[in-house]
């Protein structure tokens, strides 16, 4: 339900007006109960109003992955036994 708020506060005023002109005290609290519903239609409505919010337009994003190792040439490994660490399998 979209009611425009200057129509409520419109019919505020009228019920307002009513109530000024009532001798009854009855019809008095009657119409202060109505603006009081009026009040809380207002409040409500504001509380379930979204506001106007504008689409952000999304950028592409590139995700850079390095999964692999560094292998970094350089002087071999040389064992006390003779093996040049080549090979796993020199002990």
């Amino acid at each position: 339900m979209n009611i425009h708020i200057h129509t409520l506060l419109r019919k505020m005023g009228e019920e307002l007006d009513r109530a000024k002109s009532s001798s009854n005290e009855a019809q008095v609290r009657e119409k202060i109960y109505t603006i009081k519903a009026l009040c809380e239609v207002i409040l409500a409505e504001g509380e379930t109003r979204t506001p106007d919010v504008q689409p952000i337009q999304a950028t592409p994003t590139i995700v850079v992955e390095n999964r692999g190792t560094a292998i970094i040439p350089g002087k071999k490994l040389e064992m006390e036994d003779g093996a040049n660490g080549d090979s796993i399998f020199d002990f």
